[in-house]
């Protein structure tokens, strides 16, 4: 599930032109027999394509808490191996640094229930109550304090930490394939981006790395100047 976060402004709507960044060099050298990709299905947001364009990207882990009881402590440790298991996968494809704290990181991954509301419901009056959510990610947008300012963006995962732990690792998977750029979903069910949890847990295919790679060709605002 992914949830638009608040687009920041540069003063007087200054924002930057949409150019295109260099290409990663693991997308550059990443071939495939299939060619096939979903990029139809992903939004491009106001600030364009939500890619990065410095790497390795910084990726933050929820601390442990240190009153946590015995079988506490276990379930957070197999929450963080699988944490650890997503972000080594996608590795592979776009560099990746895990960091020990929020404030240094481009993208943070928390262990807690989704934050969601209730909405009402225009035509009954009633609110709408959804469906609990296994994990979402969100963007905000920020400008440095670099002179230039550059228009930048962070993301934040949260993951409902009472899943088995296969799911987990697929949870986490799927939310950072949103959070390295993939804002939409795939509709094959053998992809990671898949837009549904299906009893088949599935790895990251050809088609999300093809899509990645066409995503980061792509025109974005983020990581130029403000004029």
């Amino acid at each position: 599930m992914v949830n638009f976060g608040h687009f920041v402004r540069a003063e007087n709507n200054n924002l930057p032109p949409l150019q295109v960044h260099p290409l990663p060099i693991s997308l550059q050298n990443w071939t495939s027999n299939i060619k096939e990709d979903y990029f139809k299905e992903i939004e491009p947001h106001l600030a364009g394509y939500l890619i990065w364009s410095t790497f390795p990207v910084k990726v933050y882990l929820q601390s442990s808490d240190t009153n946590l009881s015995p079988a506490g402590l276990k379930d957070f440790q197999q929450w963080q191996k699988a944490a650890n298991m997503a972000i080594a996968t996608w590795n592979s494809y776009i560099p990746l640094i895990s960091v020990e704290t929020s404030e240094d990181a481009n993208i943070l991954i928390y262990r807690r229930y989704p934050e969601f509301k209730a909405e009402i419901n225009p035509e009954t009056g009633l609110y709408n109550l959804p469906r609990a959510k296994a994990a979402t990610t969100t963007v905000k947008f920020y400008l440095t304090q670099t002179k230039p300012s550059q228009l930048r963006h962070r993301m934040t995962i949260e993951v409902n930490p009472h899943q088995t732990f296969d799911y987990l690792i697929t949870n986490i998977t799927h939310e950072l394939g949103h959070a390295l750029g993939i804002w939409g979903h795939s509709l094959q069910k053998t992809d990671i981006m898949y837009y549904s949890h299906t009893k088949e847990i599935p790895a990251i295919s050809p088609q999300d790395i093809n899509t990645l790679k066409k995503i980061y060709q792509q025109p974005t605002r983020l990581g130029w100047d403000i004029n």
